[in-house]
């Protein structure tokens, strides 16, 4: 059995799906080069009371995804108006595809991203959008 045969995919219904997934996603962005910078793009703030509402809102929205392996929660996803914002992988399922068939049935819905967003050095994320057919067509530089 592949690492992906058991992954099954969809949208968030409520918080409580993906809850358990935040803190350890929040805690990665964070030491990342522009996680500061995503997350306040995002949701207006880093702290974590406005990132859960801005995420509720986001479920409504209908952009909140998220794929199990088994009964497990190993993933999710971030789609605002076709572009992907956000992935998080837990770590020890990293490397086993789950963020490209993620993206991939994604893509397949009627909405699904079109483009999508990387950290700056975030080389794991460029090459997933390569492997996808992505190509870079835009690079945004910020004074601070």
């Amino acid at each position: 059995m592949s690492a992906t045969s058991t992954l099954r995919v969809r949208r968030a219904i409520d918080t409580d799906e993906y809850s358990e997934l935040v803190g350890p996603a929040l805690h990665r962005v964070r030491r990342q080069r522009g996680g500061l910078a995503l997350l306040d793009d995002l949701w207006g703030s880093d702290r974590d009371e406005d990132v859960a509402q801005g995420l509720a809102r986001d479920v409504s929205g209908g952009g909140v995804w998220l794929a199990w392996r088994g009964d497990e929660l190993v993933a999710l996803a971030l789609v605002r108006e076709r572009v992907l914002c956000a992935l998080y992988v837990l770590g020890p399922h990293r490397r086993q595809g789950i963020a490209t068939s993620l993206v991939r049935a994604m893509i397949d819905s009627p909405t699904g991203p079109r483009d999508g967003w990387a950290l700056p050095g975030d080389r794991a994320t460029k090459s997933l959008y390569e492997s996808l057919g992505w190509k870079a067509r835009l690079l945004t530089m910020r004074g601070e």
